[in-house]
Order: C-alpha cells, then structure tokens, then sequence
C-alpha cells in the first residue's frame, strides 16, 4: 500500500508521513501574533489564545537536532510560506513530547480494538523521541 511521503524541514530528508510529527500555524486576525504548535494543540491553543489556524503545515523528524536546524536555518518559515518571529526549537520539542503523551493516555483509556495501530504508530513516535535526546547533529 502507498504511504504519503513528506520532507523534514531540518533535515530535508524523505520520509513516510507516519514517521514524522506534524506542527502548524496559529494566527492573529490582524497577522502580528504568530504561534507555532504541535498539530494536537490546534484546537486548544487556538481557543485559548483566540487565534486562528492556518492551512499550513511543517513536517519535522522526531529528533531535536531536525527542530534545531529547522529553526536555525528558517524551515518554518519557509513551510509556513511568511516570515516568521524566532522558533524556540526547545519549546516546541517539549510540546511535541507533551502531545504525543496525551493522545497515546487518551487513547489508551477509549480502550477500542479500532485505536490501536494508532497507538502504535504515536508510541514508535515518542520512543524515537526519546532515543534522539542525546544524538547531536
């Protein structure tokens, strides 16, 4: 079966959409505030901080070099097609890890037969983020 393909905004690598994490957009009405999140946070952050999602969207390896060279090297903004304030690679590392715990817990606790290569593929996820702590490209 065909799986859809996309591109690491750090590292420019080819991978199947499966192995990546996804973060978008959040923007002001007037455009001035610009809020990157993990795509898990859109509807949240978006409601709390009364921002609106774009269609936009970056793919990012599961590890903290990518987001570090992604935002070093203007990634982001060149996935989100503007010019963008600095990306703390940091924080966004973390909300990933963050998001990925609660969907695999929320998951987990709906308990469905149907959820569970879901909970595969975010587990493989969040064990590829935690083995690519200590790696430094």
């Amino acid at each position: 079966m065909h799986a859809p393909m996309r591109t690491c905004v750090g590292c420019r690598a080819v991978r199947p959409q499966a192995e990546l994490l996804r973060a978008r957009i959040l923007l002001a009405d007037d455009g001035e505030k610009v809020l990157v999140v993990p795509d898990e946070f859109v509807r949240t952050c978006s409601k709390r901080h009364g921002l609106s999602a774009s269609g936009r969207s970056a793919y990012v390896c599961p590890a903290r070099a990518c987001y570090e060279r992604a935002a070093r090297r203007g990634g982001f903004a060149r996935a989100f097609a503007r010019k963008m304030p600095a990306v703390d690679p940091a924080a966004l590392w973390n909300a990933h890890g963050e998001a990925l715990a609660g969907m695999i817990d929320l998951l987990n606790r709906s308990g469905g037969i149907a959820t569970a290569p879901r909970v595969q593929r975010l587990a493989a996820l969040a064990t590829a983020m935690r083995a690519a702590v200590g790696r430094v490209s």
